[in-house]
């Protein structure tokens, strides 16, 4: 990373902290006594003339690069279970490229070929699911979609294109692992059969003969592995499609294949520990919701990215124990009109939560008591936001996305509100569309940095991005809401426009939040006349600790006379509600 020259004292939000270039001078006598190695360690208030640019985690320096799947089907990958002639075959890539299909969202009305595009991977061949991720194939929650359809394509000949053959229906999807599966619903146009899937004959007539007549896919489902068994350094195959060209220009669509390696394993506080696995890789788009094979063939994962882009790389992976319930309930028969819930996008003045414009993205930092590693290899664990008083230093992470080569990036450091300006930084943006940033705050004193409420902000190009607050020997209060008001749309402002009435195909509710800090899912439910109408599904909190938020419903059949109210619910427990009557 270039850094960039400082700029005089102004403004926190405006001004360009001093950029650190390697040992801090005015520790230097204190490291040589008390001979602590410290990331980011300087005094605070005022602090050291120079601190040390903070150490991203990027890519291996050699991207991994994707290849067709050729024929014949005995290939096999070095190093996989197949190369111990001991042992079992592992399925070639070729035998694994057949339960891959490419995902298409297609507006009927528009001249344009497709809306969004994906991979997806087969879960379950005679009920017709296919996993895959919720970024392609789940709709907005207010209905402007209604009308799009969902188009699959599938893989019968190793090395081939894919051939649209089946229209599918969403019938399950997750808001926290975003990830969604699908099922067949028929064949399009003059699809047919591929003929004998490599199956044993049965016998004329058999039961087997009967329930494949009755299949919807000739292609095999995947096999689902233990995900929770990987370790760092282990081999993945990660399989999907280019994807396709938004001007719909032909281009080559076979499946490709991408041998990569676990490099880091990530919670998140809805999700668990076991919330994302990080490699190297750097697909295109059509990657997105591909499956991820170990070397032994055994689905682990499904390839992601954090908001759908053309633009930008599909890098990360979630494991596909997250999953699990979301297949048994597709297999259950799945769920009724699933969308993404209706609520605030960000951005927004009077919150806390960053904006996000264009194709940059900024996930909100994640800080931990322990880390493994040095510089490109660092791994974080025993993650959270409350640490004891006595905290010998506080590590964090935050993911990059799309962020354009020379972009400003700042790190920006408060204390109980008050800005440190020497454990703060600036540099200029050099790990390509996707990176994992890590680094460590630490204190010249022994005792670890000074307690309190530690806040940490990263601007990208001049915006800010995504913040986080990190709790050193105190805890912050509850959860409240207040001061609730109902619309119909937003208004220029951000706030409830147009009166409530009957027959309106939405309803917004607006509430004042503070104490948010821990919060880690939200999710609503509406009632009428005291019968519970809608529940949305849980999503990721990412409010912040106080601001205002609004949530809301789509009804296409347009709002009915009687009493209505929203019932608000931090991490499953209620924490308000309030209501209106319509006559």
């Amino acid at each position: 990373m270039t850094p960039v020259a400082a700029a005089p004292r102004a403004d926190p939000r405006e001004r360009r902290p001093q950029v650190r270039d390697g040992v801090l001078k005015l520790l230097l006598a204190l490291i040589a006594v008390l001979a602590v190695a410290c990331d980011r360690a300087a005094e605070l208030i005022p602090g050291s003339e120079e601190t040390p640019i903070p150490t991203p985690t990027p890519a291996a320096a050699a991207a991994r690069t994707h290849e067709p799947i050729v024929a014949p089907a005995a290939l096999r990958i070095s190093g996989s279970a197949a190369a111990n002639p001991s042992g079992p075959a592992a399925p070639s890539d070729a035998d694994l490229a057949r339960s891959v299909v490419q995902v298409r969202v297609v507006d009927p009305e528009s001249v344009l070929p497709f809306v969004r595009d994906g991979s997806g991977v087969i879960v379950d061949r005679d009920e017709g699911l296919i996993l895959t991720s919720a970024l392609i194939v789940v709709p907005p929650g207010d209905g402007s979609e209604d009308g799009y359809e969902i188009q699959v394509a599938t893989n019968p000949l190793p090395g081939g294109e894919p051939r649209l053959t089946h229209s599918a229906a969403l019938v399950a999807y997750d808001a926290i692992s975003e990830l969604a599966v699908l099922r067949v619903t028929g064949r399009l146009g003059d699809a047919e059969p591929a003929g004998d899937d490599g199956d044993e004959d049965s016998g004329e007539g058999s039961a087997d003969d009967d329930a494949a007549a009755m299949r919807l896919l000739d292609e095999p489902a995947a096999v689902i592995g233990d995900a929770s068994a990987l370790k760092r350094g282990d081999p993945l195959r990660m399989f999907g499609h280019p994807g396709l060209h938004p001007s719909g220009a032909d281009t080559p669509q076979g499946v490709m294949v991408t041998v990569a390696t676990l490099v880091g394993i990530r919670a998140e506080p809805a999700a668990g520990d076991l919330a994302w696995f990080t490699t190297e890789a750097r697909l295109p788009h059509g990657n997105a919701g591909g499956p991820v094979f170990t070397s032994g063939g055994e689905l682990v994962g499904v390839s992601t990215q954090l908001v759908y882009s053309l633009n930008v790389p599909v890098s990360l992976v979630r494991p596909v124990a997250l999953a699990e319930d979301l297949i048994a309930r597709a297999r259950e028969g799945g769920e009724e009109r699933p969308s993404l819930p209706l609520m605030h996008p960000g951005g927004a003045p009077g919150t806390a939560l960053p904006g996000v414009s264009g194709d940059i993205t900024v996930t909100q930092p994640r800080f931990a008591l322990e880390s493994l590693g040095e510089g490109g290899t660092r791994a974080l664990f025993d993650y959270g936001q409350v640490f004891p008083a006595d905290a010998p230093e506080l590590n964090y992470e935050f993911v990059v996305q799309g962020a354009p080569d020379g972009a400003p990036v700042q790190e920006l450091w408060f204390l109980d509100g008050v800005f440190q300006d020497d454990l703060s930084a600036t540099y200029n943006w050099r790990l390509g569309a996707f990176a994992l940033v890590s680094d460590r705050l630490a204190s010249p004193n022994p005792a670890g940095p000074p307690t309190g409420v530690w806040r940490l902000e990263v601007w990208v190009n001049g915006s800010l991005r995504a913040a986080s607050r990190a709790y050193l020997g105190v805890r912050p209060a509850g959860p409240s809401v207040s001061d609730f008001a109902f619309g119909t749309r937003l208004s220029p402002t951000y706030g409830p426009a147009d009166l409530l009435r009957v027959g309106a195909e939405q309803v917004l509710a607006f509430f004042e939040f503070e104490g948010a800090s821990l919060v880690e899912r939200l999710s609503w439910a509406v009632y009428h006349n005291g019968r519970e109408y809608y529940r949305s599904p849980e999503v990721e909190w990412r409010g912040g600790p106080s601001g205002v938020w609004w949530v809301g419903m789509y009804e296409p059949d347009g709002l009915a006379v009687g009493r209505w109210q929203f019932r608000i619910l931090f991490d499953g427990v209620e924490v308000g509600r309030d209501g209106f009557t319509l006559r």
